[in-house]
């Protein structure tokens, strides 16, 4: 009975074990399938293209600076603040200034009063004709002096030059300005010669030609754009970020903007019948300028290392890894790993 028994579990066993065997060997491998939409990498003309911040200005530009240096002691403005002509702006530390001027005026008092005991001495014939000449120097130096601190004190103080708009504050309360050294960067809000001013980097600078046509659009209304047509490029680097300035100029003066205002310069910056592009979306990871992408190959996702070039608005350049005839998958290419099969949507 004993026998039996383990007869029977042994060929439950053994069945079990015949019938998970069958299931596996039965399942295909890589049974599923995901769905994708593929496109072909474009090769058609293509323009590349270039975005710079740009400011509206009327070609009045002007830094104020101080004549004299020293401590600053106070700045009224801030950069995107409004000025009118003549309005204080900043001024120096005057309690250094009044403090040499007390001193200078107590120096020029006594060489008046040596210089007078010097001629009277003279006139006794108890000080010598070059005592009195020594005297009279001394005089001359210490008038000479006091002027230069009235001076200084005169020019204590920075007044705007020009109606205008502050882009830029460059010297602040409690830092020290040289003489001549601008405390602000003024563009003026007045005139009708209105540009705009932007700053390229120099790959795309190298690029603008004079006369090239751009359109402008404003930060708060993007929506709207304004043609603008490249009128001169700087000559010289125009500040430490390494930018280089172009100015465009509007064909009529808008009536609906102002001066001061900040939006976005877009600008073809040359032109290619060869460049091949893809989408974006197509694109699973990037590091740089290198890039995978997914490629249909017989049926299943292949991964291809690509090297990219600018970006085209939702486009991007391909410089090597696919050609136009290759089948790029862009729509679930996030969901695949190389070698799954797929099945392309009609």
């Amino acid at each position: 009975m004993k026998q039996l028994f383990i007869l029977l579990l042994s060929g439950l066993f053994f069945l079990q074990c015949s019938t998970k065997e069958k299931e596996q060997t039965s399942k295909p491998a890589n049974l599923d399938t995901t769905m994708v939409v593929t496109v072909h990498a474009s090769s058609a003309g293509s323009h590349l293209s270039t975005t710079a911040i740009g400011i509206i200005t009327n070609g009045q530009e002007a830094k104020p600076s101080f004549k004299t240096g020293g401590i600053v002691a106070a700045t009224y403005f801030e950069e995107g603040d409004y000025v009118k002509k003549g309005q204080l702006m900043a001024r120096l530390n005057l309690a250094e200034i009044e403090a040499q001027l007390q001193q200078a005026s107590e120096a020029l008092g006594k060489a008046e009063r040596d210089k007078g005991r010097a001629e009277r001495l003279y006139a006794d014939s108890v000080a010598t004709l070059e005592q009195v000449q020594n005297a009279t120097t001394a005089v001359a130096v210490a008038k000479k002096t006091k002027e230069i601190i009235q001076f200084n004190k005169q020019y204590s103080e920075v007044r705007s030059p020009i109606d205008g708009r502050i882009v830029k504050q460059i010297v602040h309360a409690g830092e020290m300005a040289a003489p001549g050294m601008p405390v602000y960067a003024i563009i003026g809000t007045s005139g009708a010669d209105w540009k705009v001013k932007a700053g390229f980097i120099d790959r795309d600078w190298v690029q603008l030609k004079p006369g090239q046509k751009a359109t402008f659009t404003l930060d708060a209304n993007p929506g709207k754009q304004y043609e603008v047509t490249l009128t001169e490029k700087a000559v010289i680097a125009g500040n430490a970020s390494s930018l280089i300035d172009a100015e465009f100029s509007f064909k009529e003066r808008p009536s609906d903007l102002a001066v001061g205002l900040l939006g976005k310069i877009s600008i073809n910056t040359h032109s290619n019948n060869n460049i091949l592009s893809i989408p974006i979306e197509c694109l699973t990871r990037s590091s740089g300028n290198t890039s995978y992408v997914f490629v249909n190959e017989n049926g299943k996702a292949r991964l291809r290392k690509i090297i990219t070039g600018q970006l085209m608005e939702d486009r991007v350049e391909v410089l090597s890894g696919i050609s136009a005839q290759d089948e790029i998958i862009s729509t679930g290419a996030m969901y695949l790993e190389d070698g799954d099969v797929i099945k392309i949507k009609p």
